[in-house]
């Protein structure tokens, strides 16, 4: 198996929905284009398999039903080096193939046992479910799969238009019948609309709900280039799916409503976050009013424009790719943490330390792989380490072998979350293999409450700096910058839940 190979795992149609299927080739043609051979298999109906073959015609898709497809997918994971799992149905135990495992889970659904767990959902840092089930967690929105057709959008401007449009899209199963009731209750918008309203399944209700309207209403079926659509649109309309994290990277003004169970947390914190419009959980008793409300904020561009911006803030887009390199790090440089070492020590750094500190930091090889490579003055120095120790978000920290100094290690507040390590290893004790051992001691020290997040930023020159984070397990969070740096990331999560 020279060439990487991944088998990716979703069931979609009437039953299931197309969320899954979305994600799942969003993850396909970043992989292919990566110089991966994927495949798909899955539980997926003719709606299903036509709309894969009109987004990927090249991508190989096996459709095979439960209960066949278990067993298929325990003899098809021998020969890959990752099974991607984006199911909420049970899945069989694939431990004993070799395979990198793979695992999508929505809150409480799809949680497995895997080697890379990822929850895309807005707060999942929070509420990640069993996360001793997840060897390395992927959380939040950073890990939100985006297709490249909704990136291609992301650069569009917000314009407003007249009369105001509004994009209604359920999914593509709808099992509430939640886009009829949408388009009737719009008709209690007494300035005009126009509507456009996506229905893959062309039910009777919704044709007749849009034949009736007093607005201007087109009804669509699948649409294979959505984000264009949407794009065009001042207002989304939608269920609190996965098309959220499309809308919102692209910075499309939504109204959200919780269509089914599986969607409760993640509407909760959308609407929490005021990310959108929040048009009520099942049964709706309310949806009319809600929907009726949506006119004022089309009235307001200035409100729509500023929750634009925010949303593209929120979702970078860098998710999908976030995960492939992922998959590739841990084929490639699976992390390691069973090296023998001597006792390490920690201890808070001390004005004591300086001299040490300056030395390490002012050495040759210290300087050519920092951001900053000049040479330090003494005075700076010590101004720099006493504003150090008196700051509540900077840990200073020196590592101890044997009764010698060995390393220093800082960590400097990013965010409420995010902590960044910087290592500087002391001259005499490079090539001893101690540089695990400081780095996982010092991890240790940082106590700080979690959920929390430990970053590294490296040169892409520097190869062994490279190799001691993700031997440690800290997995691609950004490319390299124009200067060359790139970072890691690494999440420590509550097991309280």
């Amino acid at each position: 198996m020279s060439r990487r190979r991944a088998l990716l795992h979703c069931n979609a149609g009437a039953g299931y929905g197309m969320g899954h299927l979305m994600r799942t080739l969003a993850l396909a043609a970043v992989a292919r284009d990566r110089g991966w051979s994927v495949s798909l298999i899955g539980d997926i109906d003719e709606v299903g398999s036509a709309a894969a073959q009109r987004i990927d015609p090249d991508l190989a898709i096996e459709t095979i039903r439960r209960p066949v497809l278990l067993h298929r997918l325990v003899a098809a994971a021998q020969d890959v080096h990752v099974l991607h799992l984006d199911t909420y149905e049970e899945t069989p135990d694939v431990s004993s193939s070799g395979a990198l495992v793979s695992s999508m889970q929505d809150g409480p659904y799809g949680v497995r046992v895997a080697d890379l767990s990822i929850d895309a959902n807005l707060g999942a840092e929070e509420t990640f479910a069993r996360p001793d089930l997840a060897r390395h967690p992927l959380v939040g929105l950073d890990v939100a799969v985006v297709r490249e057709q909704v990136l291609r959008q992301r650069v569009a401007p917000y314009r407003g238009a007249v009369p105001p449009r509004v994009l209604v899209v359920m999914g593509g199963s709808d099992p509430q019948g939640l886009t009829a009731r949408v388009v009737r209750a719009l008709d209690g918008v007494p300035e005009p609309l126009s509507v456009t309203v996506v229905d893959p399944r062309d039910r009777v209700e919704v044709r007749e709900a849009a034949a009736a309207s007093v607005h201007d209403v087109q009804v669509l079926g699948f649409i294979d280039d959505l984000p264009a659509l949407a794009r065009t649109h001042d207002l989304a309309v939608t269920a609190a799916g996965t098309s959220v994290w499309d809308f919102a990277c692209m910075g499309v003004p939504m109204a959200v409503l919780c269509a089914v169970d599986n969607q409760s947390q993640g509407y909760t914190n959308v609407v929490r976050r005021g990310l959108a419009m929040g048009l009520g959980v099942p049964p709706h008793e309310d949806l009319d009013a809600r929907v009726v409300a949506l006119g004022a904020r089309l009235r307001d561009g200035g409100a729509l424009g500023t929750q634009s911006a925010a949303l593209q803030e929120m979702v970078d887009g860098l998710g999908t790719w976030r995960i492939v390199t992922s998959w590739e790090q841990l084929v490639d440089a699976p992390p390691d943490g069973s090296r023998p070492s001597p006792p390490i020590r920690v201890r808070a750094a001390t004005r004591d330390d300086a001299g040490a500190l300056f030395d390490w930091r002012n050495d040759a090889s210290t300087r050519a792989h920092s951001r900053s490579s000049e040479v330090l003055e003494w005075s700076s120095h010590v101004s720099w380490l006493d504003r150090t120790l008196a700051d509540p978000d900077r840990r200073l920290l020196v590592v101890e072998s044997e009764g010698q100094l060995v390393a220093s290690t800082r960590w400097d507040r990013r965010s409420g979350t995010d902590w960044e390590a910087s290592i500087t290893m002391a001259p005499e004790q490079r090539g001893r293999g101690l540089a695990g051992a400081v780095l996982a001691a010092s991890e240790q020290a940082l106590t700080v409450e979690a959920p929390c997040r430990l970053l590294a930023t490296v040169h892409t020159e520097n190869k062994a700096s490279t190799k001691l984070f993700q031997r440690a397990g800290y997995l691609p969070h950004l490319p390299a910058d124009a200067v060359g740096f790139a970072t890691f990331a690494k999440w420590r999560l509550s097991t309280d839940r």
